[in-house]
């Protein structure tokens, strides 16, 4: 007997949170609020976010304007993911904030 792979599609409640969950992380980073050299001279897009089912992990899915120095961004992030955590939070309505994975699109 073959076992397929169970590939579910997002349910609603996960794309309406990484949606929302991609709102603030855009605006966050329009807003340059982390302090980092590299990070205030990128202009970052954020074009998907997609959430775990359990709505406690965000991949967060960007790309540097043009593509310019696109791993050294994803890290400068992945660096700072506890405090963009920490400004998301309060923003979102959920029980858990989620924690962020961020990643090059």
């Amino acid at each position: 007997m073959i076992k397929k792979a169970k590939t579910s599609a997002p349910s609603q409640r996960m794309l309406r949170v990484g949606e929302l969950v991609r709102h603030e992380i855009a605006a966050l980073l329009q807003r340059r609020e982390i302090i980092d050299p590299l990070l205030e001279t990128a202009t970052v897009t954020v074009p998907e976010v997609r959430m775990t089912p359990d709505l406690k992990i965000a991949n967060v899915y960007v790309m540097p304007l043009g593509g310019e120095n696109a791993e050294a961004v994803v890290k400068a992030l992945n660096t700072h993911a506890r405090f963009i955590r920490g400004r998301i939070a309060p923003s979102i309505d959920l029980k858990y904030a989620p924690q962020f994975r961020f990643f090059i699109d």
